[in-house]
């Protein structure tokens, strides 16, 4: 006669305290890198781009080109992103609010969508969620992603107005909160 103890099919699975705290820490772990552009004080890590801009031209939504030297003079905020970027969505609203009140300080906001249908899909996508503020332009074939070497998605540029120097933000901020709208003023002064 054995004494195993034998697990049933219609018996409940409970789980293991390590798997119990596995799932409870999964979320948190997760979410670390989105969190990470604001840690601590709520400032941008931004590195120095070591990449000349692109002298290629972006696509509007009416199909014209807009060229970096159609801009010069001007405080560049460039954001790239995707419909296909969970950061990229959550952190749209924010910019739409930081356009408004960086327009006051003569910064221009521009959207760089890198899908692969260009207006087509971004502008519908950006409608449906009412961000109307900032430009939107189009890099469907990653062109200046690929010559600036953007690695991720949400990536920001800070262009400055002579346009030879700028600085880099890799992920998703809280664009519209106090402390990022001072470091890019900051930045630009």
């Amino acid at each position: 006669m054995s004494y195993k103890t034998e697990l049933r099919n219609d018996q409940p699975q409970i789980l293991t305290r390590r798997q119990a705290a596995a799932l409870l820490l999964a979320p948190v772990l997760l979410a670390a890198p989105f969190l990470s552009a604001t840690a601590g004080e709520g400032a941008l890590k931004l590195t120095a781009g070591t990449q000349p801009l692109p002298y290629t031209a972006l696509m509007t939504q009416s199909g014209q080109p807009l060229q970096l030297s159609d801009m010069s003079g001007q405080a560049l905020l460039v954001n790239f992103w995707a419909s296909w970027c969970a950061p990229c969505i959550v952190e749209l609203p924010a910019l739409e609010t930081a356009a408004t009140q960086l327009e006051a300080a003569s910064i221009q906001v521009i959207l760089v969508n890198l899908d692969r249908g260009g207006a087509a899909v971004a502008q519908p996508f950006l409608d449906e969620r009412n961000i109307t503020t900032p430009l939107s332009a189009y890099d469907p074939k990653g062109e200046w992603a690929r010559a600036v070497q953007l690695r991720v998605l949400p990536t920001t540029l800070l262009i400055k107005p002579n346009q030879s120097d700028y600085a880099a933000h890799a992920g998703a901020a809280e664009w519209d909160t106090a402390p990022i709208l001072h470091n890019i003023r900051d930045y630009f002064n």
